[in-house]
């Protein structure tokens, strides 16, 4: 049965968001929280200015089973009724993460959006993504300073592929059931508009008619060639979102092309989906 978060962390300020989202989501959903990190050179010796004594005279321990056996312990003060586990081990995340993640307990990823290796928004090829494209099982990356969850109004960004409902329905089974669905798309300039709300529209009914989700609304924009700002995919899907303010987005990583063009920068510009919302990666169609 598949009733476990698991959830890595690097006890960066934006991995701990992470931790306290995917605890946050586990009481809504009734799962357990399994902590991870993968020991690095900052996490395998002890600081010398670390005020846990008593933990520091047991030399067997590494830096980072301190750190763990803190933020674990502050977890279960501030969330008593869930059953939290945790375990630092030796390896690169980006190996050993998809492996874990085969473990038929878990039920999805939670982790931050960028960690102590990254300052800026997410780019294709960073570990979050490389985790997403790896991943058996679905995967949230939760933004810097977004450790609140919620879960009224999602984003489904969509190019009217039958598995982005496929993603949907992973979503509301693993997540929760949104009061409200916004269909994000985009497109461009010399489209034929009318067909395009009329596929928007059908999409939308046959969401409420499958009764997923009752409250279906549309957003669609343009690329725009004569906007510096808004001549790509990322930069107007993340113009629709700050508007749209999403609790979460939903992405379906089986059209590569449109995953890469996502999260890939381009060599003109370094321009990805900035990560502002929680964002939900369905896992990978194999076929």
């Amino acid at each position: 049965m598949r009733n476990t978060i698991l959830v890595p962390t690097d006890f960066s300020k934006n991995s701990i968001s992470a931790v306290r989202y995917a605890c946050q989501l586990a009481k809504h959903k009734g799962y357990d929280v399994h902590l991870l990190h993968f020991y690095t050179s900052n996490t395998a010796n002890f600081a010398s200015e670390s005020n846990n004594e008593a933990l520091l005279e047991d030399s067997s321990l590494l830096k980072a089973d301190v750190l763990m056996k803190e933020l674990k312990d502050e977890l279960m003060i501030s969330f008593p009724e869930l059953t939290i586990t945790s375990v630092c081990v030796r390896g690169l995340i980006d190996e050993k993460l998809p492996v874990e993640a085969g473990d038929s307990r878990y039920a999805l990823i939670v982790m931050g959006a960028t960690g102590s290796s990254a300052k800026k928004s997410i780019y294709y090829g960073s570990t979050t993504v490389a985790i997403t494209a790896k991943s058996p099982i679905p995967v949230v990356a939760v933004p810097e300073g977004q450790s609140t969850f919620a879960l009224q109004h999602i984003s489904l960004l969509t190019k009217f592929k039958p598995e982005e409902l496929e993603t949907l329905r992973s979503f509301i089974e693993t997540m929760g059931k949104p009061e409200q669905l916004s269909l994000t798309h985009v497109y461009r300039e010399e489209s034929d508009l009318d067909a395009m709300q009329e596929h928007l529209q059908s999409w939308a009914f046959n969401i409420r008619e499958m009764d997923l989700i009752k409250q279906v609304d549309i957003e669609s924009a343009p690329i725009s060639k004569n906007d510096v700002d808004l001549d790509t995919v990322p930069e107007v899907v993340n113009s629709m979102i700050e508007k749209g303010n999403p609790d979460v987005i939903l992405v379906t990583k089986t059209r590569k092309s449109f995953f890469e063009r996502l999260f890939k920068s381009s060599v003109s510009k370094a321009i990805a989906l900035e990560l502002r919302k929680p964002t939900f990666f369905d896992r990978i169609d194999e076929d």
